[in-house]
């Protein structure tokens, strides 16, 4: 196992074991979609809205964040919107880097 993926093991590790522990001094607590600012209204039928709400807890999300993503991700296969998974791997991965840099 190389460095990068022990490091990353522990780090979920302790996440999993520490998920409800408050934000340390050092942790940058932010909201990436918490810019968004347009709304829009979708009228479903009762049958539509128990399927989707069904799915949602299937899914373990909020239907309103089940609908974004499939959305989004509609917009990211037409070419609307840049590939967000490789936005945050790429972020990920310099995180990393630069963890292991500061602790060598």
């Amino acid at each position: 196992m190389s460095e990068v993926e022990k490091l990353l093991r522990d780090e979920a590790e302790h996440a999993e074991t520490h998920q409800d522990a408050p934000a340390g001094t050092q942790t940058t607590v932010s909201r990436p979609g918490h810019a968004r600012s347009t709304v829009y209204s979708v009228r479903l039928n009762p049958d539509e809205v128990t399927a989707l709400q069904e799915y949602a807890e299937n899914a373990g999300l909020p239907a309103s964040t089940l609908v974004r993503s499939w959305i989004i991700e509609r917009l990211r296969v037409n070419g609307a919107t840049p590939d967000l998974r490789k936005i945050i791997h790429d972020e990920v991965q310099a995180a990393v880097r630069d963890a292991l840099q500061q602790t060598a």
